[in-house]
């Protein structure tokens, strides 16, 4: 085969060249469509999205999500799920990161791993405790290896007490570690 060049010149391609080229191309398009290998990541809080009530958290350019709002609310907050193909087996990990003030109440989250028709396989669940104005809390969760159909999902909820004493409660960010 004879391909004409810019200035009249010819190349002759090379068979073997195009069929390397066609299996890279082809390799490629198929690692792109299986889900990512493991991997962390760290996210906002102001990524959560509330779902109790009719008031909104307020988020900050902090990326923090900060319960103004009087009343306690519930968040669900995205996360990207990473599995390892062939066998899609979840093992992940959570560190959130919380402002807790509240001396009755606690920042409670849990972690699910959830089959496409809503149906959870495993989940765990953390709360703080005690009050405390200035210091960030940790709320560590471990969810079990468990096997999750290719459109499963993740979900991290968590439940933040109204303002205690004039300090509000916060969702600082959140790791996923899978």
């Amino acid at each position: 085969m004879t391909r004409h060049l810019e200035g009249g010149a010819q190349d002759k391609e090379n068979p073997m060249m195009k069929n390397t080229f066609t299996k890279s191309v082809a390799a490629l398009a198929l690692l792109g469509a299986l889900p990512s290998v493991a991997a962390t990541a760290s996210y906002a809080g102001a990524l959560c999205t509330s779902v109790s009530g009719f008031k909104t958290p307020s988020i900050f350019r902090s990326g923090r999500l900060i319960n103004q709002t009087g009343e306690a609310i519930e968040v669900v907050c995205p996360v990207q799920r990473n599995v390892v193909a062939p066998t899609f087996n979840e093992n992940a990990s959570f560190l959130i990161t919380v402002r807790d003030p509240h001396l009755t109440e606690n920042v409670c989250c849990t972690a699910t791993v959830t089959e496409p028709d809503g149906t959870a396989i495993a989940s765990d669940s953390g709360c703080t405790s005690g009050a405390d104005t200035a210091a960030p809390k940790s709320i560590s969760l471990n969810l079990a290896t468990v096997f999750a159909s290719v459109n499963g999902y993740i979900a991290l909820r968590c439940e933040l007490p109204g303002p205690y004493a004039g300090h509000q409660t916060a969702l600082s960010s959140f790791y996923v570690a899978e």
